[in-house]
């Protein structure tokens, strides 16, 4: 008890300074590549098909409070509306403070294609949401209610705002250059959140969201060609990548590289979110499993495990984060012969994911 009660009042002076520098910063999924339009809007239809993505994140293991992060997104291609991307839906939930602290964000997403040549694509994509927080204040522990010999001694004077959530629109933008030669696939990456900076301030002061600036690149690089989708039994495959983040006065840096060999997935990655020099403070461990439908469908399983490697942060316990992915290869909004719409030529560029 006298635990969770110095955990709550550490949450007030960290709420403070929240409210008044605007030092907040987003959630984060280790996995970002499972989650890649959370991270960057114009992945939206970036490859053909339907994409389902279920994430789960549970942070800070060994300190009370549930520190649980959880994010849905969807997106379908298609390629019969002339300079169309495709379009998607995100929605994401995640509680701070031992509880007191929850968000909730809805949003949609439309991207648009551009194609440059046969081995080269580019796609911007925008995302429009909803952003509502709440605040538990009958859990709050101030000032004023605390006696240096009785600790809580009951009400204290702060007049407690409307239990009401604030509610306030988000912008976000990205763009993605897409090659591929031969047996590699090189994605490039940028991305512009909070465009508007919106006020989330619980009470009448002004605390605007910091923008949050992400760049990332990775490389699919396949050392056998495709011979069909249950022949690939010897298939292996690399995919390694690098994300920097960079939000307020916070910095992330995440660099890594996976592998899949005969359906099954597995990677290393560090994480630095001070961004020092040769001072990584996560490493990452991936495995994951896929499993086919069909040649045009199938299911993906991954589990990643965070262990914190520096000793200022290794008391906050590991981190755990499972993604389930469902991918429809031939799904469309738009059929081609139903509608009488043009059929994809065969130079247009289409690249798998990992």
């Amino acid at each position: 008890m006298f635990k969770i009660f110095n955990i709550r009042i550490l949450f007030v002076f960290m709420l403070s300074i929240t409210m008044f520098t605007a030092g907040a910063q987003d959630i984060d999924f280790s996995q970002y590549f499972n989650n890649p339009t959370y991270f960057n809007p114009a992945y939206v239809g970036l490859s053909t098909g339907l994409k389902v993505r279920l994430n789960a994140r549970k942070q800070w293991t060994a300190l009370p409070g549930n520190y649980n992060a959880f994010s849905f997104s969807a997106d379908i291609a298609d390629r019969n509306i002339p300079g169309a991307g495709g379009i998607g839906v995100i929605a994401t939930s995640n509680t701070e403070g031992v509880g007191m602290i929850k968000t909730s964000t809805i949003g949609i997403i439309p991207a648009v294609r551009i194609q440059i040549n046969r081995f080269s694509v580019f796609q911007l994509g925008a995302l429009v949401s909803v952003v509502s927080r709440r605040i538990d204040w009958n859990n709050l522990v101030f000032s004023d209610q605390l006696d240096p010999r009785l600790g809580n001694i009951g009400p204290g004077s702060f007049p407690k705002p409307g239990s009401k959530p604030i509610v306030f629109p988000d912008f976000s933008i990205g763009g993605i250059y897409q090659l591929k030669l031969d047996h590699v696939i090189g994605t490039f990456g940028i991305a512009v959140h909070h465009i508007t900076q919106p006020n989330q301030s619980f009470l009448q002061d002004v605390a605007p969201l910091p923008r949050k600036y992400v760049a990332h690149m990775d490389f699919i690089i396949d050392f056998q060609r495709n011979r069909g989708y249950y022949d690939r039994i010897r298939d292996f495959k690399i995919n390694p990548g690098v994300l920097y983040q960079m939000q307020a006065n916070m910095r992330l840096l995440a660099m890594g590289v996976n592998a899949y060999i005969s359906h099954v997935y597995f990677g290393a990655w560090f994480r630095n979110e001070v961004f020092r020099k040769n001072s990584f403070t996560t490493l990452t461990w991936l495995v994951g499993l896929d499993v086919p439908f069909n040649d045009n469908s199938r299911m993906k399983i991954m589990y990643s495990f965070d262990m914190n490697t520096s000793r200022n942060t290794n008391f906050t316990g590991p981190s755990h984060e499972v993604s389930l992915i469902f991918e429809l290869d031939n799904a469309r909004l738009i059929y081609p012969k139903r509608f009488g719409h043009r059929k994809i030529s065969r130079n247009t560029l289409e690249c798998s994911p990992f």
